[in-house]
């Protein structure tokens, strides 16, 4: 882990389940702090779908070593939102969280 290739300040969302009022629930995302990362090479896709192509975007993000983070959980950085796949320790220090861009 090179410390002067983490310039992007990421937040950290877990999920939350709250009631809707109807019997179900939603799913909100809280704040859980905000964490120094890499972005790494991306990987984008085009995948057809119905009448268009549409754009799938992986990234990595290497960030000091964290536990706690899971799937389902989601990344924000300067506007964009990541939904997190999965996440693995290369070392001691690094964590790197495998994200997929979501597009409202």
């Amino acid at each position: 882990m090179i410390i002067g290739r983490m310039k992007w300040r990421i937040t950290l969302l877990r999920p939350v389940k709250t009631p809707d009022g109807m019997g179900g629930s939603k799913t909100t995302y809280q704040p859980v702090g905000k964490v120094w990362a890499e972005f790494r090479n991306p990987n984008v896709k085009e995948i057809p779908a119905v009448g268009t192509v549409v754009g799938d975007l992986v990234r990595l993000m290497s960030i000091r070593r964290r536990t706690d983070i899971k799937r389902g959980w989601r990344a924000q950085n300067e506007g964009r939102t990541y939904d997190v796949l999965h996440t693995y320790d290369i070392d001691r220090e690094t964590t790197v969280i495998v994200c997929r861009e979501v597009v409202y």
